[in-house]
């Protein structure tokens, strides 16, 4: 079976894009619930991080790195460690950078519990679902320890501009904005999918 044939048999992008479609219509039924949304869409990406955590820290490196400490490569056996935890606190210290920055800019208080619950339920299947996909994939082709260190952002960098430029650009939020987000996180889905189905015999990870 192909690559493209692989990802577009993956379940994760599917409910990705269930997910993005309910959103957009929720919104379009009641605008108030932009709020919640952009809470569901920070979780997504803490999601994103911490199972790419687990990616790091439960994989076999290709010996082939991308990643230098002090002008040397990083032996992935001697540096899955320490690059794993670094990437964990890292990319979470944004996150609560981040956090703080949604408490004062829209806060919790017209956040829909319900919305909210069953979202994070349907994020943490999906991306269980990716993180299994992966670990077969990886079981055959182990990923580059570089390469999986810098996906997440990625994924996430532009999704996130996305629902941030409402409140950069001091305009009302519109389902324009929700529409591109949708669009730019199914976009980054399959570019990061596209490192893990490789042919059968294929030596590497394919690389962008």
């Amino acid at each position: 079976m192909n690559t493209s044939r692989k990802i577009f048999l993956d379940p994760a992008l599917y409910i990705l894009i269930l997910l993005n479609l309910f959103f957009i219509f929720e919104y379009k039924d009641d605008p108030t619930k932009y709020n919640t949304i952009v809470w569901v869409f920070w979780i997504q990406s803490v999601l994103i991080g911490l199972f790419t955590f687990f990616e790091l820290i439960s994989t076999k490196m290709n010996e082939d790195t991308t990643i230098t400490l002090n002008d040397k490569p990083v032996s992935p056996k001697q540096g899955k460690s320490c690059y794993s935890f670094f990437f964990l606190f890292h990319y979470q210290a944004f996150h609560f950078a981040y956090f703080i920055f949604l408490i004062v800019s829209i806060g919790l208080r017209t956040v829909d519990g319900s919305l909210l619950k069953y979202a994070v339920v349907a994020l943490l299947f999906s991306q269980l679902v990716t993180f299994i996909r992966h670990k077969q994939a990886y079981s055959q082709h182990p990923p580059n320890l570089g390469m999986l260190f810098f996906t997440p952002y990625l994924r996430i960098v532009p999704m996130h501009m996305m629902i941030l430029l409402p409140e950069f650009l001091n305009i009302k939020p519109s389902l324009v904005f929700l529409v591109l987000k949708a669009v730019f996180d199914v976009l980054g889905h399959l570019i990061t999918t596209r490192y893990y189905w490789r042919a059968a015999g294929a030596k590497t990870i394919e690389t962008i």
